[in-house]
């Protein structure tokens, strides 16, 4: 009965690994006691249960047991086997056999020596093992001590369960700490796991054998791979990689990746990377490389106008509509972002872009300037400027912002966002930078807006020379003009002169224009003579009333003379009278007509007849003067100053011989240029000083 027990007991200890196979392990110790086994005794064979039965052969020494190490002895010198053999209906799958070594004596399976415990995996009903020698002992001995056996039912379709591991995932190093991550692998209950992260498939033989769940550290990219087995049945092969993330630094290589690309951004303290403008979910920011839309990403603190932003960032590249955004990922984590106002760096400011380097600064706080506005409706205008057309969204609403007129000629400041294949910008207000300027350009022509359009923000392109008086004429008022300012007061009679027609000579008065010294704010649409103190390459200024209309002119009456001092009139000629003296401005480049009714303003000396100089047109925002036909006219400034109106400039003399030379008091000298004593003149309609 004790027997009995004791063998009931061992066959329990068989374990389920996940199909149908059946684990018996014992001792000799246990089997000796088991079975009545006596000291110095002969035993070819035992069971380990009704199912498996361990023999061996040999001379008459192999298969005895010794009490003194508990062990079954098997003598190399005897060419001992030991066989393991399954029952009827059953497969082996693993042996494993733990022995002493004796001298030099090794257990030996298919050829091999195998170090105890020796374990094999099989596949069959029976299994042989031989005894070698591992040295140069000729009496070795292999000594068992215990015996494991799994076996299955033969013809068993059940499978081995795959090991567990880690969901793949993509992992960044931390600041810049060596980048690490943990991967767990999990065998099935009972089954042993091989595993490799080295690319080689694992095997029954191949990789690292773990039994419980284990963890490892992997520093790179890599793939795991592993495999359970039972016996010789083995699992498919599960394979996960673990994929080190790419960091990039700088807008502009982050802006080179393939949309829908999940990396981590590096922003360097001297990249200098600042945010231009936050709106809702958008969040415009340029380094020295490049700009970004960052969108929907939450940070601490909130990201603001002229913050400086250092550090790292793990998100996601994603091209909406050709607009390049940093958008959140799974991964996404601001804690590595250094954030704060800066403290010596001058604000972020638009930067003033030609229109066909658009396409190199999406995302970014840009200006662009001298667009023509070809059509405006809702929150949409189209303006263009060379060969390219844009289109003005106002998505932001920004302060001080209006929708432009059609034809109105206008600077933007805003953010380059394409849309597709369109060139769109957003306009915004930020730090007194104006999202639209109005332009009025001496040198294109200016169309007045229908209505009057208050608080804008005008730029006027025009040079004005300090040495010389100009005409200025704005269609917006202008305050604080730093220069000499002089309107047009009135108009006096000058000297008397005469012509000839008919034979007979005829008077005609000159009329001399005076002008006053003018200390108000010049009016739109009126014509004032000014002289800058300084070169002035033109002006903006803003919170002004562009007005509609046209410039205007002021004109003033000279009175009719009935006699002029000093001429004789016959009694049946009448003397010529003068009339309107008009100072006119202009918005628009003009062509005047080439006749002695018009009078352009050379320089601070010199006046010119239309007729009598080849280029007869002024730029935007000057003026000309119109006097009566065949009048003549000076202008009379503040200190005695005055213009000469010289009446026959001509430009189609090249040599001194042949030039029209002129004095100052418009008189025609006919000496050559080389016989006139110093002093300044007019040769071929150019000021020339001779010393």
């Amino acid at each position: 009965m004790k027997k009995l027990i004791t063998l009931f007991l061992i066959a329990t200890l068989a374990t389920s690994v996940g199909w149908a196979s059946t684990t018996v392990s014992n001792t000799i110790a246990n089997i000796a006691t088991a079975n009545g086994w006596t000291n110095s005794t002969k035993y070819t064979s035992f069971t380990l249960d009704n199912n498996i039965t361990v023999s061996c052969t040999g001379g008459s020494n192999s298969g005895k047991y010794y009490t003194s190490g508990n062990d079954w002895r098997l003598y190399q010198t005897e060419s001992p086997t030991l066989t393991v053999t399954a029952a009827s209906g059953y497969t082996l799958n693993s042996i494993t056999v733990t022995y002493n070594v004796y001298y030099t004596g090794i257990l030996v399976y298919n050829n091999t020596q195998i170090s105890s415990p020796a374990t094999v995996l099989v596949s069959g009903s029976s299994v042989e093992f031989s005894v070698g020698n591992s040295g140069t002992a000729t009496n070795g001995q292999v000594r068992v001590t215990a015996i494991s056996v799994t076996y299955s039912e033969s013809g068993s379709t059940a499978t081995v369960e795959v090991p567990t591991l880690t969901d793949e995932f993509t992992f960044w190093p931390v600041m810049n700490d060596a980048a690490s991550a943990e991967v767990t692998i999990t065998p099935a209950s009972g089954n042993t796991v091989r595993y490799t992260t080295n690319g080689n498939p694992p095997s029954l033989t191949n990789g690292t054998e773990i039994t419980a769940a284990t963890t490892i550290t992997i520093s790179g990219t890599t793939t795991v791979k592993a495999i359970s087995y039972v016996g010789t049945q083995t699992s498919s092969v599960v394979s996960k990689t673990y994929t080190l993330g790419e960091t990039v630094t700088g807008i502009s290589n982050f802006k080179n990746l393939t949309s829908g690309t999940t990396v981590r951004l590096y922003l360097p303290d001297n990249n200098n990377a600042r945010t231009l403008f936050v709106n809702g979910k958008d969040a415009f920011v340029r380094d020295n490389t490049g700009a970004i839309c960052i969108y929907n990403v939450t940070t601490n603190p909130p990201l603001a106008y002229n913050q400086h932003i250092a550090g790292w960032i793990i998100g996601t590249y994603t091209n909406y509509n050709n607009l390049p955004e940093f958008t959140a990922s799974s991964a996404t984590n601001s804690c590595y972002l250094v954030i704060a106002d800066p403290v010596t760096e001058a604000d972020a400011e638009p930067v003033e872009i030609d229109a066909d380097n658009y396409d190199d600064h999406y995302a970014d706080w840009v200006t662009i300037n001298d667009l023509k506005v070809t059509s405006a409706s809702g929150n949409t205008a189209t303006a263009s400027v060379g060969n390219n057309t844009f289109s003005i969204y106002n998505k932001y609403n920004p302060d001080n912002y209006q929708l432009p007129y059609k034809d109105a000629i206008v600077d933007i400041t805003g953010i380059a966002a394409p849309y597709n294949t369109t060139k769109e910008l957003r306009p915004i207000y930020q730090n007194d930078n104006w999202p639209i300027t109005y332009v009025v350009d001496a040198q294109e022509g200016f169309v007045a807006p229908d209505i009057d359009i208050t608080n804008a923000q005008v730029r006027l392109k025009r040079n004005l020379i300090p040495q010389d008086w100009s005409v200025l004429t704005v269609p917006f008022e202008l305050e604080d003009f730093e220069g000499d300012v002089l309107q047009y007061s009135g108009i006096t009679l000058g000297e008397v002169g005469s012509y000839e027609m008919n034979g007979h000579t005829y008077p005609i008065y000159s009329g001399v224009m005076q002008f006053e010294d003018y200390y108000g704010i010049l009016q739109p649409g009126t014509p004032y003579l000014v002289k800058p103190y300084t070169l002035q390459h033109g002006m903006t200024l803003n919170g002004v009333t562009l007005k509609a209309g046209t410039a205007g002119s002021v004109t003033k009456t000279l009175a009719a003379q009935q006699n002029a001092p000093g001429i004789n009139l016959m009694a049946t000629e009448q003397p010529v009278y003068a009339g309107d003296y008009s100072l006119v401005g202009t918005y628009s480049p003009t062509t005047l007509p080439k006749n002695e009714s018009t009078v352009v303003i050379l320089d601070s000396s010199t006046l010119s007849w239309t007729s009598l100089v080849n280029d007869t047109s002024v730029d935007g925002t000057e003026g000309y003067i119109t006097v009566p036909n065949g009048a003549g006219v000076k202008l009379a400034l503040p200190g005695s100053e005055v213009i000469t109106g010289v009446v026959d400039i001509r430009t189609d003399n090249n040599t001194q011989k042949e030039a029209v030379i002129y004095n100052l008091l418009g008189v025609r000298l006919t000496r050559p240029l080389s016989e006139l004593p110093p002093g300044v003149y007019i040769v071929n309609g150019k000021k020339i000083v001779k010393r």
